[in-house]
């Protein structure tokens, strides 16, 4: 807005306070935003997210992690001790087959009973190798997919007035909600519904619904969907983004008004748009459309 109309606006809204910025103290402000937001919020929900497969792995092998072990070395342990068990598989094996080997030699009844036995072991370590690897094996990906989640919600603002201890139970209830109908079809992440088909998006071209705007469904009520210039439309729906077979982000495109005419105006306006300084949306855009502009 140019000066004549910032003014007119400003007595035009009564006794209402602002706070008013320079351009270079605006830029500090945003990065310093996001610093805070990549801080204070983002690393406090992983360690969430790290405590709940923590007792997820417990509820499947009865072990926990010890006091100072990190969950990347917990879930390597675990698995180290599965292939430990694979390696004990192994030797049975192998002692099964001399018995064989003794028996078609001219063996005894003893040696038919150890073979036996050795069968017997052999095919229940198998079972509980097997069993255990496919249930480490659903709950790690039953992770990622937290972890994917918990990472669309990092954009996401809360309107304000609303306890923090509220936000947090709803955006839990909401990642649990969405992780119940979860799926990874063609290494993409997707969401289905009652038949198993994937649910889409009506706004976005019937493209497979993404966890952020499904995240931004569910919690429409209590978050900041981003304000409607005069005159002009929605920036949050004019923002088309584009993704792999594996559910990589390629290219994201929404409009770029006349009047960005540098890359520090860019980096401003598509964080008014709702890309989130650090985001792959905000590199994305960010590439695409800085090309051409003068940093300043």
């Amino acid at each position: 807005m140019k000066k004549d109309e910032v003014l007119k606006y400003v007595e035009s809204q009564g006794d209402v306070d602002f706070i008013v910025r320079t351009e270079a103290e605006d830029k500090t402000f945003l990065e310093n935003y996001g610093k805070k937001i990549e801080e204070e919020q983002i690393p406090s929900k992983i360690s969430e997210l790290h405590n709940r497969y923590d007792e997820d792995i417990f509820s499947i092998t009865g072990q926990r992690k010890n006091p100072t072990e990190k969950t990347y070395e917990f879930t390597k342990r675990i698995l180290g001790d599965l292939k430990t068990k694979a390696e004990k598989a192994e030797a049975i094996e192998a002692e099964i087959t001399r018995l064989k080997q003794q028996i078609k030699e001219g063996g005894n009844d003893k040696l038919l009973l150890d073979l036996e036995n050795m069968k017997k072991a052999y095919k229940e370590l198998e079972e509980i190798k097997t069993s255990e690897i496919k249930r480490i094996n659903t709950d790690f990906e039953k992770y990622k997919i937290q972890n994917e989640l918990l990472s669309a919600s990092s954009g996401l603002n809360f309107k304000k007035g609303i306890p923090e201890a509220a936000t947090r139970a709803l955006l839990n209830q909401a990642i649990s909600e969405l992780l119940q109908i979860a799926s990874r079809q063609e290494d993409k992440l997707v969401f289905l519904n009652k038949d198993g088909a994937p649910l889409r998006n009506a706004h976005n071209a019937l493209n497979p619904y993404t966890a952020e705007e499904l995240l931004k469904e569910k919690l429409k009520d209590v978050i900041e969907t981003g304000k409607k210039a005069e005159g002009g439309p929605d920036l949050n729906k004019e923002i088309v983004k584009e993704y792999d077979k594996t559910g990589k982000l390629t290219k994201i495109a929404l409009v770029i008004p006349d009047s960005v005419k540098s890359k520090v105006e860019l980096s401003e306006y598509l964080v008014k748009s709702g890309l989130l300084r650090g985001t792959q949306e905000y590199h994305e855009a960010y590439k695409e459309y800085s090309k051409a502009l003068p940093f300043a």
